[in-house]
């Protein structure tokens, strides 16, 4: 009994001290916890020096995505790009509630797709406000959406570096769990779409365009699946855009003119991410890693991809935005400063989970021992999984981290009962995307920006409509399994 309590032990003290004192020190008490006990399970030091080594590698690739997505960020807004493009659907439609709903799915989505880690929370929140609507409101709301967009987060990183990289998954099986989470993904948030349209007329009026704003969710849903099956890593920026561009046709009185120059730098960003999947020679030529097969004579193996990190992109368009707007600076301190402060979270974080798994050294692992006492749930388990996966991002505020800590049990676990380990890999993988609207982090951070003393309200109103979600998700997921 007491090897099964230390083994949940570090998740224990990530949730407690979460919710009683802060998410930096919840983080960093957990980690020095999950080092005594992994040097207490029977590991050696060679073994921590090779898991540390693992997690820094883990935690650069992430790193490199954070720095590249600020780094374009403040150079566009400080050449304007940025207000531009919130401002550039204005005029679509005469009904703020429609403006409203296009700006928190369109935007929501958009800046989640090519920044991600709290980026929509820091832009569209104010923008609604700014069109008179109620603060608690388009935070809750806008977090609800990213609830959604955040399954492939900026350009996939929550499945490439969250569950490929540390369970060593195939591109076949990544791009099955993409499309299952796309696809009940879409289907979860069309039914909270009803919780959504209460909570507005709560606080605003009742709608009166409830079938538009169900059409442009659609204008979103399609093609987020669609590219969710061809191009996983792009999904969440493509639809976005499709979705712009339907609503333009759907929306535009015959007189008016868009502008769709602030966004080009973003249209060039998604050209560039794309072009290694077009031009096979290309992909092949920037495809070599560095491969550090026995990590301390551990047999541990740690693999980076220098060239295929989605920052070079993200530099290359800043750089030209800067040089185009003949930006006096390249806003490198606040980028840095951004890639700092998701690094004393993320580093620790990521080497818990690195812990856990890789503390099976004379014993089976704590990641192990998690998976026998879920395993006794049986065919109940996928009611469990997302539920897991929302912890997971309510404690560390990441659909990343969320699967870095959580994946490792949830795929053993699958194996271990016989159930399809794609579809509980899935729902670990919603769970994480939906927890990101209760998560304390997340909510703190839009909360603050926005100007809101009272986070408390902001959670009443996301915590409903994400439990539900963890349901809707539980039950597609058994009824997939019968078909899978």
């Amino acid at each position: 009994m007491l090897t099964y309590f230390l083994s949940v032990l570090p998740i224990l003290l990530l949730v407690i001290i979460s919710l009683l004192k802060g998410v930096r020190e919840a983080v960093m008490a957990a980690f020095v916890l999950t080092i005594i006990i992994f040097f207490y399970w029977g590991a050696d030091f060679k073994h921590f020096m090779a898991t540390m080594t693992v997690s820094l590698f883990t935690t650069l690739n992430i790193l490199m995505i954070v720095f590249g997505a600020a780094f374009l960020y403040n150079i566009m807004d400080s050449s304007g790009l940025i207000r531009r493009i919130t401002h550039s659907i204005d005029d679509l439609h005469p009904s703020k509630e429609i403006r409203f709903f296009l700006i928190a799915i369109c935007l929501t989505s958009f800046f989640e797709g090519v920044a991600g880690f709290g980026t929509p929370g820091a832009i569209v929140p104010l923008l609604l406000i700014s069109m008179g609507f109620n603060a608690v409101l388009s935070v809750a709301i806008v977090l609800l959406f990213d609830g959604l967009f955040a399954l492939f987060g900026a350009v996939g990183t929550p499945l490439r570096i969250g569950m490929q990289l540390p369970l060593q998954l195939s591109d076949a099986q990544l791009n099955l769990i993409g499309i299952i989470s796309a696809v009940i993904g879409v289907l979860m948030m069309g039914v909270l779409l009803l919780l959504i349209f209460q909570m507005f007329r709560k606080v605003h009026e009742p709608l009166q365009h409830k079938a538009k704003i169900f059409v442009l969710y659609i204008f979103f849903a399609l093609p987020f699946c669609l590219f969710a099956y061809l191009i996983t890593d792009m999904a969440t920026i493509l639809a976005s855009l499709m979705m712009l561009l339907l609503s333009v046709f759907y929306l535009k009185p015959k007189e008016t003119r868009l502008d769709f120059q602030p966004w080009l730098p973003y249209i060039l960003l998604a050209f560039l991410l794309l072009l290694p999947k077009l031009i096979l020679p290309l992909n092949r030529w920037i495809g070599w890693d560095i491969t550090f097969s026995d990590l301390f004579a551990s047999g541990i193996q740690s693999v980076f991809k220098p060239m295929q990190s989605p920052m070079i992109p993200f530099v290359l368009v800043g750089l030209a935005v800067a040089w185009f707007y003949k930006n006096k600076t390249l806003q490198l301190n606040l980028a840095l400063k951004k890639s700092g402060t998701v690094f004393v979270v993320l580093f620790p974080s990521i080497a818990v989970a690195q812990l856990m798994i890789y503390s099976g050294v004379s014993q089976p692992s704590m990641i192990s021992y998690i998976s026998q006492m879920l395993g006794n749930l049986g065919n109940l388990y996928p009611v469990v999984a997302p539920m897991i996966g929302i912890i997971g991002a309510f404690i560390t505020g990441s659909t990343t981290i969320s699967n870095i800590v959580f994946a490792p049990s949830q795929l053993e676990t699958a194996q271990l009962i016989g159930l399809h380990p794609e579809i509980i890999l899935a729902q670990q993988h919603l769970g994480a995307s939906l927890g990101n609207a209760v998560s304390l982090f997340n909510i703190i951070a839009a909360a603050a920006i926005a100007n809101l003393s009272n986070y408390k309200e902001v959670l009443q109103k996301t915590i409903l409509p994400v439990l539900l979600g963890g349901l809707l998700i539980a039950m597609m997921g058994i009824f997939l399994m019968d078909f899978l």
